[in-house]
């Protein structure tokens, strides 16, 4: 029989000699390798191999509550999460946020602080003026005046 009968791995750090046992006649070679276990692996900062078999996991919602929606962008790209799926919209019904809103205050969120935020995500911010206004609410209503049910 002629090549490779076997092959024999002895672990050493981050390299596994390879001592192959040939076939009578044939001379035998060792050989040193990164070990590799399933996956794609490459060296940790300690010099052993990590394996990474899948894509990075996503992005963790930060808690943006009583943030500004300006600190809340630069908080969502430190955190991974692509800003332009963010949204902003109003805390109370009867608020139109303003096009310069960047130091209107986050009251809500969507997904909640710590969900998974995938590449497909939608971020929504629930914004108010004053964030005293983010616990103010008369029926999802800022002035209680604006609320269909409220009799004077």
């Amino acid at each position: 029989m002629l090549g490779w009968r076997t092959d024999r791995r002895q672990r050493t750090g981050n390299r596994a000699p390879v001592v192959s046992v040939p076939a009578p006649g044939v001379p035998a070679t060792v050989s040193a390798a990164p070990v590799r276990h399933h996956g794609d692996a490459h060296p940790h900062a300690h010099g052993h191999l990590i394996d990474h078999p899948h894509a990075p996991p996503d992005p963790v919602m930060p808690a943006l509550h009583s943030r500004t929606y300006e600190q809340a962008r630069a908080e969502l790209a430190r955190a991974g999460v692509s800003t332009a799926r963010l949204k902003p919209g109003a805390q109370h019904k009867d608020v139109t946020v303003p096009r310069d809103h960047d130091g209107w205050y986050i009251c809500d969120t969507s997904p909640r602080p710590g969900a998974p935020v995938t590449a497909a995500t939608t971020v929504t911010v629930r914004l108010a003026r004053d964030f005293s206004d983010c616990t103010t609410s008369f029926n999802g209503y800022l002035h209680q005046e604006n609320d269909p049910a409220h009799t004077p």
